[in-house]
This record gives structure tokens, sequence and C-alpha cells, in this order.
């Protein structure tokens, strides 16, 4: 029988459902994609923002309280005490260790006597006052990593460059790299010392010190001092 012009088309309900499919389900994969889409630009966007993280983790995307993944807050850790930086100066040869905080190295203009930035061991020389708990054998530490090595020497712009006792106050790297007042708080030869204002590896040395106290180790052994080098 012959269909009139103006009559609708019907299709098969079969294929009227297969078209209906076929249409609306590209729909719902842009849907779907989109938000992955915008996540996936975001993250690349920060990751050359951010320096290049080595990973998302280290990503702090917007919205994400701070102390929380991908941030660094202020004051936190630095993160390479094992390599002393390009500003460095030395290698300078060590001529005498003095005590477990002061040596005396040999520059081009003549011997310098240096006080090491940030720690404080117990007094075992100091004319003036008793030998402390535990000073003499920071006294020997520090002899076992200095004596007979050259160390590379940094000041820090926040302290002053010499004390009032006209010694030299610095950080102090060891032949291996490690930073030596960082090595005699971790191993519970020294206290942590701040003398007027936050230094460079504060933050460093407190979380050494707290570790070295909470390990009981040296001179925070009850065997030893309990933490009370005065005592």
């Amino acid at each position: 029988m012959a269909r009139r012009p103006d009559a609708p088309i019907r299709q098969h309900p079969a294929f009227a459902t297969s078209t209906v499919t076929a249409r609306r389900a590209p729909r719902r994969r842009r849907a779907r994609a989109r938000p992955l889409l915008f996540a996936a630009v975001v993250a690349v966007v920060a990751w050359f923002a951010l320096g290049q993280p080595t990973s998302l983790a280290d990503i702090n995307l917007p919205g994400t309280p701070e102390g929380e993944i991908g941030s660094v807050s202020a004051g936190s850790p630095t993160p390479d005490l094992a390599t002393p930086p390009a500003d460095a100066e030395g290698p300078f040869p060590v001529v005498r260790v003095v005590d477990g905080d002061t040596l005396i190295v040999a520059r081009p203009e003549g011997e310098t006597r240096v006080r090491v930035i940030g720690i404080d061991t117990p007094e075992s020389v100091a004319p003036d006052q008793p030998v402390e708990c535990f000073g003499p054998e920071a006294a020997q530490r520090a002899e076992q990593l200095l004596a007979g090595t050259s160390v590379m020497l940094r000041g820090d712009p926040t302290q002053d460059r010499v004390d009032r006792y006209g010694r030299e106050l610095d950080y102090v790297w060891l032949p291996d790299g490690r930073l030596f007042n960082h090595v005699m708080l971790a191993e519970g030869y020294a206290l942590e010392y701040t003398f007027a204002a936050a230094y460079a590896y504060q933050a460093d040395f407190r979380a050494a010190e707290q570790l070295a106290a909470q390990g009981a180790a040296g001179l925070w052994s009850p065997a030893t001092c309990g933490g009370d080098v005065a005592a």
C-alpha cells in the first residue's frame, strides 16, 4: 500500500531504541570526562608552575588546607643536610678542636677560631666554669669528627659574623658532606641553641634534638645527664 506524502515515517521500536541510545551515550561519556579532563589540566599546570614536582602528591591544588599534602609550612626542615651549599667556603684544615662547639681552622689569612652556630655543648675547658655533665664526651666526639680533616664553612645572615669573644660564627660541614652541627645534636652530644634570632637550620636542629631526647641518646640518657648538663 502506498504511503501518503504527508504521512510520518514510523520506525520499528527496536531501531528507535537503538538510535536514541547511539545519540545519548556519547553525551554521557563526555559529561563524565569533563571533570577528569579539568583535573588533569589543573595538575599539569600546577606541575609546571610549582617547579615540576616529582609526584602529584607534591602538588597543592586550590582548596588544599595549609599543612596537608603538597604544602610546606614556614620553618619546616630543610631537605638536604648532607651537602654543603654552593657558597660555602673552604675547605680549611682544622688546626685544633677546642671543645664540642668550638674549633680553630687555618684560613689563608691565618688561624680562625670558629664557634658553631645553633648548638651548645656542655663546658669542658672554660677556665671560669666547672666541667659540665657530658662535656668531656662532647669534646671527644668533636675531636673524632674534626681532627685531621678539612671543613667547609658558612655563616648565616641572621647571625652576627663574629661573636663578642671574637669567634667566627659558622655552620661546619665535614669532609663526607654531613653538617657537623646537626650530627652533634642528632647523636646527643649537644643542645640546640638560639642566641638572638632564628637561623636557617633551626627547625632541623630542634627536630634532631627532640629525636635524640626521645631516644635517650648521649646527654639525654638517664645514665648520664638526663638532659640536665648543669646537674
